[in-house]
């Protein structure tokens, strides 16, 4: 017998379940995290307005822990933290503590499924400074004594300040910061009896210095943007920056001496390829494929499967710039609403694109407008088969395989 209100009650639910569906596909994306690339991720994104939201840039620690604790406040907004941007890696440690503990614990059906950690682009920090008005050479020596706080006053090192004060200013990020990092991993690898304390890489550049104080010439700024407002109100300064002309516009830049070449080198991109050149390649499309921590394949350097092996490091690279590294994506495997890993997908695809990964010429790509390196077109190639197409390694975002057995990161 035919019973309408059955009917009614069906036709309901399939509505319900299509309001659900188109509900979940205008879910915006958040991302937020790294300062240094920052103006790049906001001119990208514009492109994919209004399904993403504008990056916010808070740090990259605050970043790495906005994403593995899903905690959108830190990005000032709500609901679900899509991706995050780091200068600074993700450790072993934060990795596998989210694969056996955390959101995207091994197993839990419940859960995110695995992260990824892929390499965005490449950049130098540069050594900006403010007063003197003439081309600035520092050797190693010298830049270990003005960041450790041996050298106050530009007559020191050699420098004549000019018209601005012989005193100058160091400016430091106040906060957890990839560019902190970088630089800090540098100074650990390089710097001995020349500098006032031992650098030990952290990314909270205070605490490299006895009870987390720097010297009394240091003043401490928040992120990139404060940093480039901070030195632009003094005379006479000194920091370490993101190259984006949006920060450093106002200031010069400072050639280094790679002291394992003695050749010296201004932070080009040409420079900083050349130094990124020295790092170990891309976990290979023919190595192991171990997810969890607990597999005896875990560790290998060419595990495709372990996010810590997408980022090499080049503390000090043999030649080229000697203050470079990558700034990375930090993204989830799995989300709850296929069209969210559709978009995050899309933005990829467009981020490595040929087109705006082009250096120089009369049509630069986005990356090289704002004074980053993109990857070789080789890595450009390794990354978007691993984790936008898909291999045999099941590593590509949405991977049915992997991401049917977990409810996804939303």
């Amino acid at each position: 017998m035919f019973n309408r209100n059955s009917l009614v009650a069906a036709l309901s639910a399939v509505g319900m379940l299509s309001l659900s569906g188109a509900a979940l596909a205008q879910q915006v994306v958040v991302s937020g995290g790294a300062t240094l690339p920052l103006p790049l991720y906001q001119d990208e994104i514009s492109a994919f307005a209004p399904t993403f939201k504008p990056y916010v840039g808070k740090g990259s620690g605050a970043g790495k822990t906005a994403f593995l604790t899903n905690n959108a406040s830190g990005f000032d907004s709500t609901g679900v933290v899509h991706w995050a941007g780091s200068d600074s890696i993700l450790t072993q440690a934060q990795i596998n503590d989210y694969l056996t503990t955390g959101l995207g614990k091994i197993g839990n059906p419940a859960g995110h499924g695995p992260l990824l950690q892929i390499p965005s682009v490449g950049t130098p920090v540069t050594i900006s400074y403010k007063g003197p008005t003439a081309d600035i050479t520092l050797s190693k020596a010298q830049l270990c004594g003005v960041l450790s706080g041996k050298f106050t006053k530009w007559s020191e090192v050699g420098v004549s300040s000019g018209t601005a004060p012989d005193a100058f200013t160091v400016i430091y990020r106040s906060e957890s910061s990839g560019t902190s990092e970088l630089l800090t991993r540098h100074l650990q690898a390089v710097c001995g009896a020349d500098s006032n304390v031992a650098f030990a890489g952290k990314s909270t550049f205070a605490q490299e210095f006895p009870g987390n104080t720097p010297p009394a010439n240091f003043t401490a700024a928040t992120g990139s943007a404060g940093v480039a407002a901070a030195i632009n109100a003094q005379a006479s300064a000194i920091t370490y920056l993101s190259p984006d002309p949006a920060f450093t516009v106002a200031l010069k830049q400072a050639s280094l001496t790679n002291t394992n070449n003695n050749a010296t080198y201004a932070p080009t991109s040409a420079n900083v390829s050349t130094a990124l050149g020295s790092a170990a390649a891309l976990p290979l499309a023919t190595g192991p494929v171990e997810r969890s921590p607990a597999g005896a394949s875990w560790l290998d350097t060419n595990n495709q499967a372990n996010p810590f092996n997408w980022v090499r490091s080049t503390v000090n690279p043999a030649s080229g710039y000697p203050i470079v590294g990558y700034t990375n994506f930090v993204i989830s495997q799995c989300y709850t609403d296929a069209a969210v890993a559709t978009a995050v997908k899309s933005f990829l695809t467009s981020h490595y694109s040929a087109a705006n990964s082009v250096v120089g010429g009369a049509n630069p790509g986005k990356v090289d407008q704002h004074k980053l390196v993109p990857l070789t077109p080789a890595n450009r190639a390794r990354v978007l088969a691993a984790f936008v197409n898909g291999t045999n390694a099941n590593l590509n975002i949405g991977n049915a395989t992997v991401c049917g057995s977990y409810a996804g990161r939303g």
